[in-house]
């Protein structure tokens, strides 16, 4: 028996996109601050950053995994 193709609730959709384009900034915010962090407040901002990054991979890895546990329910 096939699958049943249903879609994922916006709200999936939304909190996912919002959430890679959120790392995408915050990378670019990691390499522009980090080319050349020449003061104490440069190194500190990239750290900043850098936790940052890690938090938000961290929320986009759980959301991503409700949106596909969701698909799964949706589709048995």
């Amino acid at each position: 028996m096939e699958a049943r193709k249903i879609p994922l609730p916006t709200r999936f959709k939304v909190k996912i996109s919002a959430l890679e384009a959120d790392l995408a900034f915050c990378d670019a915010l990691i390499t522009f601050a980090g080319q050349i962090p020449e003061t104490v407040y440069q190194r500190a901002e990239i750290q900043v950053y850098k936790s940052l990054e890690t938090e938000l991979n961290r929320r986009l890895k759980i959301a991503q995994k409700e949106a596909h546990e969701r698909s799964q329910k949706l589709t048995a």
